[in-house]
């Protein structure tokens, strides 16, 4: 009899313990769902806070500068403005900020079944705004959910050089680096590379010349005075805007945005810019205020200890 009480109250104690352990687990979980939710709520607060403020800079930047309100309406202008008509959709593809994730978000959505990445960047997969006549034009700009992504602007030609100068598509600037050789070191323009180097690439794009979708201004690309975009998303706060513009668009239960990826960071950008002569960097800054202004990037910042050291430089010489 000693033995089974003895077993009974052991038992007892198990279960005790058991009970315990598994609200003290119920509690914990409960405390950290509620700091994961909390969490998320703020991140969601903070997005919406911030589009908030994007939207009204555009808008103050629109009435208080000039703008191309009648753009013309072809493939150059336009084309790079997509719609998706079955989602009431209009995205506007601004090279290297990632461009080809979206743009494989929105072929997922419309059930597009692609080759490869590359696939997603044909020409005739996607609606252009420029196909559309004025009045199709206009009923879509007003009632689409419109968005566009952006990234520091230097940062952005940065990338562009590496990728379409000396990396993996350098076929896409072989004209380009004819013309910036031929400019620049006419004794050493080839037929075969035509290396340019990146103080090259800035001087030559420092002037005011056409220049093709990967380092061509926002304005001109996107028309944002004219489009009134719904959702201005940064390349720099990517993680938390993803998830709001889906949610904003509707489509946040049929696709999700993939991990993001680092960008360009801050040592490799003095690095580049600093081959480059200060009078060049400041010629393009001009060239691309609006793009600062419009999108709320610091004039130049990314590049301020190189030009406050240039600076310092210039006038220790002169002493």
């Amino acid at each position: 009899m000693a033995i089974e009480a003895l077993v009974r109250r052991n038992v007892k104690l198990l279960l005790y313990a058991f009970v315990l352990s598994t609200l003290a687990l119920l509690l914990i979980y409960g405390a950290w769902t509620a700091i994961v939710s909390t969490k998320v709520v703020r991140i969601n607060l903070d997005a919406t806070a911030r589009q908030m403020a994007r939207r009204k800079i555009m808008e103050e930047y629109c009435l208080t500068h000039s703008y191309e309100k009648e753009p013309t309406v072809n493939r150059d202008s336009l084309g790079y403005i997509v719609v998706d008509d079955e989602h009431k959709i209009i995205y506007c593809t601004i090279p290297k900020v990632s461009t080809t994730t979206w743009k494989n978000v929105l072929a997922k959505l419309r059930g597009i079944k692609l080759k490869n990445d590359k696939s997603v960047h044909e020409w005739d997969l996607w609606n252009r705004l420029y196909q559309y006549n004025e009045e199709e034009r206009a009923i879509r700009i007003k009632t689409y959910f419109k968005f566009l992504f952006v990234r520091e602007p230097l940062k952005r030609l940065l990338s562009a050089y590496k990728d379409k100068f000396i990396g993996g598509d350098a076929k896409l600037s072989r004209l380009d680096r004819r013309y910036i050789i031929n400019k620049y070191r006419p004794q050493d323009l080839n037929k075969n590379e035509n290396f340019v180097s990146f103080a090259e690439f800035i001087k030559y794009f420092s002037e005011d010349i056409p220049r093709n979708q990967h380092w061509r201004q926002y304005e001109k690309l996107c028309h944002p005075c004219l489009v009134n975009y719904n959702f201005i998303g940064h390349l720099e706060t990517m993680a938390e805007d993803a998830p709001l513009l889906l949610k904003m668009a509707g489509i946040d239960d049929r696709v999700t945005f993939p991990p993001i990826h680092a960008s360009t960071n801050t040592d490799e950008v003095l690095d580049y810019y600093s081959q480059v002569p200060t009078e060049y960097i400041k010629q393009l800054g001009e060239l691309y205020r609006s793009d600062f202004e419009m999108f709320e990037y610091e004039y130049l910042g990314a590049v301020k200890p190189l030009l406050r050291h240039n600076a310092s430089k210039e006038d220790n010489s002169n002493r």
